[in-house]
């Protein structure tokens, strides 16, 4: 579920046709602060130079946003076809993410010249747009999540500009139940995107190389670490994974003794340097961890605090 908006680029003189589609790096300088997320930086074949200088035209779309600020963000594309820019909003978003949208529309509009026109064909000046109810639609989101979730579904997950932020009935009943649904939704889902946390990812491989799927997380002695409850095959792996082939999951213990604080250096010798410490199943994982140590950020995930060596032994 989303909304759409598009601006229509603006015409050359003379039967030209249209001025050029913006690059990336120009789309992110008409607001300051803003930058794209769900991009990896740190991958090994990418060029940020060529990605900021590559054409609006030759991605499905970016989602753009402002650290610390945006919840899910939102979209921006070009359709080639219409010669038009598109701003697309997830529903529910945070009301910052519309805020922002909505700028992002005005600012467009008035560099472009044209009016901004929403999915449903109604038209909408830079001034007129400032009074769109995107309270609203955040209200009918969370409406169809609750619809969802009583539908039979355990948790409902929307994805935000970071990371998920797993709902179950008795949250989404507790966001509902308050006095702005929208604020209080708002702020749980950006609180969980920028938790002073390491968030594990998850891998797969084969028992010997050929043998049966395992799924496995990493828990680093020290590192405040984000962890699923119970483990499942997130979004952006099931295209190459499915549930059901996943025979077990398990998670390996990292840490060494000297280590706590971050503090290993070369003089401390081999005792010092971080290695294996166990590899357990990960349900018997949950069951060792002491529930001190840990505290639910949402329905699926866990903020485990950074636990120290002799902390970590025990658990092995």
């Amino acid at each position: 579920m989303s909304v759409e908006f598009s601006v229509k680029n603006k015409k050359r003189p003379l039967f030209l046709g249209y001025f050029g589609v913006m690059s990336v790096g120009k789309a992110t300088e008409l607001i300051p602060d803003l930058a794209v997320f769900g991009i990896d930086e740190n991958a090994e074949n990418f060029d940020k130079e060529a990605f900021l200088g590559s054409l609006l035209g030759e991605f499905e779309g970016i989602v753009l946003g402002i650290w610390g600020k945006s919840g899910r963000g939102f979209e921006l594309s070009y359709d080639t076809e219409e010669e038009s820019y598109k701003v697309r909003v997830n529903t529910p978003a945070t009301v910052f993410d519309w805020v922002l949208a909505i700028s992002y529309l005005q600012i467009l509009s008035q560099r472009l010249g044209s009016d901004i026109r929403g999915e449903d064909g109604k038209i909408y000046t830079r001034e007129t747009i400032e009074k769109f109810d995107y309270e609203r639609d955040i209200n009918s989101g969370l409406r169809a999540i609750k619809g969802h979730l009583e539908g039979g579904a355990t948790v409902n997950h929307c994805y935000g500009v970071v990371r998920p932020f797993a709902l179950n009935r008795a949250i989404i009943d507790e966001i509902l139940a308050a006095q702005s649904p929208a604020k209080e939704f708002s702020e749980r889902l950006t609180a969980v995107q920028y938790l002073d946390a390491y968030g594990a990812n998850q891998r797969f491989y084969r028992a010997n190389g050929e043998g049966e799927i395992i799924g496995s997380y990493a828990l680093t002695q020290g590192v405040p670490t984000i962890l699923p409850y119970e483990p499942f095959v997130e979004w952006q792996n099931l295209d190459f994974v499915k549930p059901k082939d996943v025979a077990r999951w398990e998670i390996t213990l990292v840490g060494g003794e000297g280590c706590d604080g971050g503090n290993e250096s070369e003089e401390d010798g081999e005792a010092s340097r971080y290695r294996v410490l166990a590899e357990l199943d990960y349900s018997e994982f949950i069951s060792r961890l002491p529930r001190e140590s840990y505290r639910f950020i949402d329905a699926s995930y866990i903020l485990v605090e950074g636990l120290g060596y002799e902390r970590l032994r025990a658990l092995a």
